[in-house]
Order: structure tokens, then sequence, then C-alpha cells
């Protein structure tokens, strides 16, 4: 089973996985029910559907939007760390809780 970390998501309904929440958004097919409806007609794409979609699974097993030749050349920001430190924020103080 995939490691949930960061912002991977497994979905409810259908139980796969995705890389992001923007996959995990964009699987999901029709519309919301509109007020006064018991419900819409919401669904999971299927993996056919999604393979069509161009969505790729990666080698972790987590459903991926294939980037696009333009994005993936593309240089990526270095010198960032990945993990905030505690009081990251601007304005806030490394012993401070923030407000609840």
């Amino acid at each position: 089973m995939p490691r949930l970390t960061g912002n991977r998501c497994q979905c409810p309904t259908c139980g796969e996985y995705f890389n992001g929440v923007q996959p995990f958004d964009k699987h999901r097919a029709g519309r919301y029910a509109k007020p006064g409806e018991w419900q819409g007609n919401r669904r999971c794409l299927t993996v056919a559907d999604m393979e069509a979609r161009r969505f790729i699974r990666n080698a972790a097993g987590f459903w991926c939007e294939r980037a696009s030749a333009e994005h993936a050349m593309q240089p990526r920001a270095h010198g960032f760390s990945t993990h905030r430190a505690r009081g990251a924020m601007v304005g806030m103080h490394p012993t401070t809780e923030a407000p609840r």
C-alpha cells in the first residue's frame, strides 16, 4: 500500500491513489447536486478514462497527470527546503503558537 505523505491522497470512493490534490480532483466527473436535489451525478473516472485523459501511474503507484513537454523542461527552484521550520511563517515567533 502506498504511503500518503504531503498532498498525496486516496479516493474514498474508488480506492485509487493520487500524487496530489489536483489529479484527485480531476478524476471526479459529473455535476454536483443542485439545491433541492438528493444527489448529482458525480463519479470517479475509470482506469480507462484516466488513461484516455493521459493520466499515468508513477513508480510509487500514484496516479499523476502527465506533464507537458513545456512543463517538463522548466527548471525547478533550488535552495528551498521541502519542509518548513517551526514558526517559518512571516511575523510568527518560533515559540509562539498559532491561534486556534
